[in-house]
């Protein structure tokens, strides 16, 4: 089951952990803002301790001849680029089969300029603003872009739209947070806030593995080495 907050529910635990209830200053308005606030700074910590688990992919086809394009289209509610994979394959099948594409540094623009990408060759990509280019100008196929998306935000004190917690830590971090902001906001003493924050946010590498913690994620995609790949002939009968 999911694990979910509205507005109205961190609005009042902020208010308890801040002992603010009835406070004609910590309005609706401040609390708002305050919460946006931890919401952006918590999820990044978030993303931090694992972003395999936040990302998201999609695909798109690239158009014969066009070098750039927004993010907004391609990557709906863009944060942050993991990778892009690319095919020469306009229609995906079972077997169609992708490349990494790898980024070029401004430095090095002239080596794709007055080229054609050649068919099942990758061109090259950077993060131009809102947008993303490829040199030099592809040809037609398809990309799969890995991307972290935004933070979740209420849009007002209204926004009954709920926010998902992977773990119940992460809605601490997230109150202890804002209530920092506020404190913040009124020239008031955060040490006790700071520590509070330092504490939860070392918590957030465990809580992180927990989400699956029978088979960590690895980067070698052979998997975990097995203990006995290590033992030899005279342990355990294993070799």
């Amino acid at each position: 089951m999911a694990y979910t907050r509205t507005f109205a529910q961190l609005s009042l635990a902020v208010q308890q952990l801040g002992q603010w209830e009835g406070s004609d200053d910590i309005s609706p308005d401040v609390l708002l803002q305050a919460i946006n606030y931890g919401l952006l700074e918590a999820y990044d910590l978030m993303t931090q301790r694992w972003a395999d688990y936040y990302t998201l992919d999609v695909t798109f086809a690239l158009v014969n001849g066009t070098a750039s394009y927004a993010l907004a289209t391609v990557a709906p509610n863009f944060f942050k680029l993991r990778h892009l994979d690319y095919t020469a394959d306009v229609v995906m099948t079972a077997s169609s089969r992708f490349t990494r594409m790898l980024p070029h540094e401004l430095d090095g623009a002239h080596v794709y300029s007055g080229a054609t990408a050649t068919s099942g060759r990758p061109p090259r990509y950077r993060i131009q603003g809102a947008n993303l280019v490829f040199a030099p100008s592809p040809g037609t196929g398809t990309v799969r872009i890995y991307y972290v998306p935004l933070a979740p935000q209420f849009a007002s004190t209204a926004d009954a739209t709920p926010v998902t917690f992977d773990v119940p830590l992460e809605e601490r971090i997230v109150v202890q947070l804002a209530q920092h902001e506020i404190l913040e906001r009124n020239d008031l003493d955060t040490s006790q806030c700071d520590a509070k924050i330092a504490k939860l946010t070392a918590q957030l590498r465990t809580a992180a593995d927990s989400r699956d913690a029978g088979e960590p994620m690895y980067l070698n995609p052979a998997g975990p080495p097995r203990d006995w790949m290590s033992r030899g002939p005279d342990d355990d009968g294993w070799f």
